[in-house]
Formats: structure tokens, C-alpha cells, sequence
């Protein structure tokens, strides 16, 4: 063994904790200056461990680091990722703030790991930081990502290098993160069970808990089992928009010719707002969803107003389309603010989903490769499961507002009709129903 290959923690009392010798994926994450990497793979692979036993080797070795510790929510560090972080330092003098739920670990050579989530980033991500740590990345949304690496620029660090690092099991194949490592961006690292010491020895032989944990994980069924078992990027089970095709609705960016008609989707309530453009195409019936908004960071709606006009500057915007039937007063001050929002005809959630389903199916829509939140949305869309057995609940519906712009969009130009067609001298998209 190299001291490359060890990487120790700081000795405790008159025994130093035990080494860690890193393997395949997990050492190649470990080891990786890259500023934006990513390590991936089925459960149990040690990608967490990795990344723990990663910030805790560079708070100990570079005096002063200020290092973050996150996940999507704030109270899900404390019985996950925080768990496998004591467990590696146990024994370590690390001082711990904030009670049972500590929001920073602070170390002897002066070095702090924040602990928080991003919906506290305010909090620990108010300066510049030397390593961001997102557990569980694949929760995350490309906007909260690209704030991530504004926060770890250089500007001010204690290391000699600045990283924004996550782990993640796999997703659906349209996720952000893919595509992200695509552009070269992001460097996705990938992980397999043979990369993890206690389900396989260093001789590569499966061990009696390897056996036991890929039995557990071989009982799962579905796209969780593609998922967790075998590290594939699949559609979850109870997908809402199956008719959605990559190869069909899913092209490559182009200029939007000035004659084409244009309108726009708005989920216009709270700190999250969504807006996505369209551009009809009248020769080959197709709906062109060209461009995306999104802002989770608290603007006022005067200030998201003003961004979403700017944007849309130099085009003529035939209608805008936005907020649901509880939304009134969020159309008022849009309206107010410059941006006048017409209530969708079609209320119902069900019927609208099936609306803009029924135009991927005839391929009367087509998403721009540039929308990556829209489409990473749309292939994790997903009913509640209950028994296995899909429901007429929306798994976390709060978090797609890309979509519900898309459907309120679809909605408004297809009308209250039976037929799915463009109000716009009529044109008819796709077959109807």
C-alpha cells in the first residue's frame, strides 16, 4: 500500500483510527481536483463514505478550510449522511454546535464544516467556501447546482483548489446531472459494489455481508432495482408523462424563425417561479418548447418580471398563460408588475397532464435540449406509489414547476375543447383526441 492509496484521519488519544484504503471509483472521486465532480453508482458502494472520509482528510490537512455539508433539506443530514460522518470521526476531537442538530463542526486547526440544506443556502453558503459537499445530489435542481459554484470560486480560499462534490444513485436518464457531465461541466465518477471493502475483499471475493446486501437488493423490482442494484439511469416507476420519447421529443436548439407564433408557461407562486416559452410551428403542426426560467432564490414578482421581459426582449409574445385556480392574486401582481396572466380554461391537474401526453404521443411537442430543467422534470415525473400499486397522487408535486408551467401553457393555446388545437387561426396539433 502507497501513501497515495491511504488516507488517514486525525489520530485520537494513543491510537490513530483505522486506515482507509480507497478502491475503483470511490478512490478515483477521492482523489479528483475537478470543480464540479459527482460520484455515482447502485446503493452500497461506499460513495458516501467516500466523500465523508474526503472532506474530513482536507478539513484536517488544510488549516482553516471552510468546508459545507448539505442536502436538498436541512433535517435529512442528521439521520443520513451526518450519521456516516461520526461514524468515520468517532473518536477525532471535533466539536460539534448546535445541539443535536449541529449547524458546524469545528476542528482543532481551525477548519469548519457547515451542515445545512438548501433551503437554509442563505446560512451557510453567505461567503466563499473551499469544498461544497451535496449528499444526495440527484434531489438537487440544476439552478440550485450552478448557485453551488458560484459559492466556490477561489475567491479568498485556504486550499489550493476549490470543489463543488456530490453523490447520488441514479436517476432518470434525462437528469440534469447527465447531461451536465455531457457538456464536460461536471465529471460523473462511477462506482460499482466491488468498491465498497465490506461487501468484497481485496482479492475481489464476495464477502458474507456482500451476500447478504445483494440479496436484499436483488429482491427490488422495477426501475428502483435498475437503480439501486445494477446503477442504471432508468424512469421511475408510475412515470406520468410515458408517452414522452427521447428520440421523438426531445431536438436540438435552433433559432426560433420570427413568423412562428409565440406564448409562454408561468408557475408564478412562491420563492420557486417557472416560466417556459413555445413557438408554434404552422407548417409541421409542432409545438417548440424553446426556453426555460427558473429563479429559487427569493426575488420579489416585480424582479422575476423584469428578468422574464428582459429575456424576452426582442420577440413579440402572443399570450401568457399562468397560475392555477388558487393563484389568483399571484396573476394580479404579475399583471401588475407588467406581465398580464391568463387563467388556464382547464383546471383539472389529470386533464392537463393528458393533454400535453396526448400531443407527446402524436408528436405535436417537442422539448429544445436546452431546457435541462424541463426535461429532467419531466422523465422523474412520477405518481405515489401505495403497496407498489401506482395512485392518482403526484410523488412530490411541489417540485416540478417547470412542468406545471408546461401544462398551463399547453393548456391555454389548446383551450376547453374536445380537440387539441392551436387558437391561433385554428391550427390543429397532432390528431386531437
Amino acid at each position: 500500500m502507497t501513501s497515495q492509496d491511504a488516507i488517514y484521519t486525525i489520530q485520537s488519544g494513543e491510537k490513530a483510527d483505522a486506515v482507509f484504503v480507497p478502491r475503483g471509483g470511490v478512490k478515483d472521486f477521492i482523489y479528483c481536483k475537478d470543480h464540479e465532480t459527482v460520484v455515482e453508482g447502485p446503493a452500497e458502494t461506499g460513495k458516501t463514505w467516500g466523500a465523508c472520509w474526503k472532506i474530513h482528510t482536507l478539513a484536517t490537512k488544510y488549516a482553516g478550510a471552510r468546508i459545507v455539508m448539505l442536502r436538498k433539506v436541512q433535517k435529512h443530514v442528521y439521520d443520513s449522511v451526518l450519521e456516516t460522518f461520526r461514524n468515520i470521526t468517532a473518536g477525532a476531537p471535533l466539536k460539534y454546535y448546535g445541539g443535536l442538530k449541529p449547524d458546524r463542526i469545528i476542528y482543532p486547526n481551525r477548519s469548519v464544516i457547515y451542515i445545512g440544506g438548501m433551503d437554509t443556502a442563505s446560512k451557510v453558503l453567505s461567503s466563499e467556501r473551499d469544498i461544497i459537499y451535496f449528499n444526495q445530489v440527484e434531489e438537487a435542481t440544476l439552478k440550485d447546482w450552478e448557485y453551488l459554484t458560484t459559492r466556490a470560486t477561489g475567491r479568498g480560499a485556504v486550499m489550493p483548489y476549490t470543489q463543488v462534490l456530490g453523490d447520488c444513485n441514479p436517476g432518470p436518464p434525462m437528469h440534469w446531472i447527465k447531461k451536465r457531465a455531457k457538456q464536460g461541466y461536471l465529471t460523473l465518477i462511477k462506482t460499482t459494489h466491488k468498491d465498497n471493502p465490506t461487501l468484497y475483499d481485496d482479492a475481489g471475493n464476495i464477502t458474507a455481508q456482500g451476500k447478504t446486501t445483494l440479496r436484499i437488493l436483488d429482491k427490488l423490482t422495477g426501475s428502483t432495482k435498475m437503480r439501486l442494484r445494477w446503477g442504471l439511469w432508468a424512469a421511475p416507476e408510475g412515470a406520468i408523462y410515458t408517452m414522452f420519447s427521447e428520440d421523438k421529443n426531445k431536438c436540438k436548439s435552433f433559432p426560433i424563425p420570427r413568423t412562428w407564433p409565440r406564448v409562454a408557461g408561468v408557475d408564478p407562486l412562491g420563492a420557486f417561479t417557472a416560466v417556459v416559452w413555445g413557438a408554434f410551428d404552422p407548417d409541421n403542426k409542432i409545438l417548440n418548447i424553446y426556453r426555460e426560467y427558473y429563479e429559487p432564490f427569493g426575488l420579489t414578482t416585480s424582479g422575476h418580471v423584469d428578468k422574464v421581459l428582459e429575456i424576452s426582449s426582442d420577440e413579440t409574445i402572443w399570450q401568457w398563460f399562468g397560475g392555477g385556480p388558487t393563484e389568483r392574486q399571484s396573476r394580479t401582481d404579475w399583471t401588475g408588475a407588467g406581465i398580464t396572466l391568463s387563467e388556464p380554461l382547464i383546471k383539472d391537474v389529470w386533464a392537463g397532464i393528458d393533454r400535453v401526453n396526448t400531443l407527446l404521443k402524436d408528436v405535436g411537442l417537442v422539448i429544445h435540449e436546452n431546457c435541462i430543467g424541463l426535461l429532467s422534470e419531466i422523465g422523474d415525473y412520477r405518481r405515489l406509489l401505495k403497496d407498489g400499486i401506482p395512485t392518482d397522487t403526484i410523488e412530490n408535486k411541489q417540485n416540478y414547476h417547470l412542468l406545471d408551467a408546461l401544462r398551463y401553457l399547453v393548456v391555454g393555446i389548446t383551450g376547453d375543447g374536445e380537440q387539441v388545437e392551436v387558437n391561433y387561426d385554428p391550427v390543429v396539433i397532432g390528431k386531437g383526441w
